[in-house]
């Protein structure tokens, strides 16, 4: 079975391949093009490297935020379009979940994301991947104090591990190997099955919160009201 995993969450673009055995093909970019500028040619060249055509894809799988909103959109909109039209599965996938799946450890697994602000979007995970603190957006000072809560030696995965460092009792801060491209991981989490299928006209990115454009939009209707 041949997957394609898609993340375009923050400023790398992702696009890796397996063969339902091994990761046969990984392309990742952190660049100033957009994902929009960026993606298609991408896949494009990592299936042509392989001798591969996208119609020998069984399966996509497509990192669902939380993350840039703009990046989300055009990712999102890219996968659905890939499924749609080869009539493939797409699997969506937290990218929180896949960025702690960078880490095989026993220890607790931090994933965060900056959300500006000192504001992080994170999750806590133990060993196994259980949700112990909820995907959800917080402060930094209240997504810390969530984690101290259990005492335990815990893993900061992300860029944002050394910023916020000392704000963690028992922290491990990653090195740069973990923190970013989660491609692998998204294809990892595929194969295990734990996700089920879900509708693909229903599918749709995790921004956990408004855009500014429609905070923005709704600021104004209440000042109108």
């Amino acid at each position: 079975m041949n997957i394609l995993a898609i993340d375009t969450s923050t400023m790398i673009s992702s696009v890796s391949i397996s063969d339902g055995k091994e990761i046969i093909g990984d392309f990742n970019v952190n660049q100033q093009k957009t994902h929009s500028e960026s993606l298609v040619p991408m896949i494009e060249t990592l299936l042509s490297l392989l001798g591969m055509e996208i119609s020998d894809i069984d399966k996509f799988v497509i990192a669902k935020g939380p993350g840039s909103f703009t990046g989300l959109r055009i990712g999102m909109t890219i996968a659905k379009t890939l499924a749609q039209v080869n009539k493939k599965d797409l699997i969506p996938v937290s990218t929180l979940l896949a960025l702690a799946n960078n880490s095989s450890s026993s220890r607790l697994k931090a994933p965060m994301i900056d959300a500006r602000g000192n504001r992080v979007y994170g999750a806590l995970y133990d060993k196994d991947f259980n949700e112990l603190v909820k995907e959800d957006l917080y402060t930094i000072d209240e997504f810390s104090a969530l984690v101290n809560e259990f005492d335990q030696e815990v893993e900061l995965i992300g860029t944002l591990n050394e910023k916020y460092k000392d704000r963690f009792d028992r922290p491990i801060s990653l090195s740069l190997n973990f923190n970013n491209s989660i491609g692998r991981s998204l294809i990892k989490i595929a194969l295990e099955g734990k996700i089920e299928n879900e509708d693909l006209y229903q599918i749709k990115p995790n921004y956990l919160r408004a855009s500014q454009a429609e905070r923005e939009f709704h600021d104004k209707k209440d000042g109108n009201k």
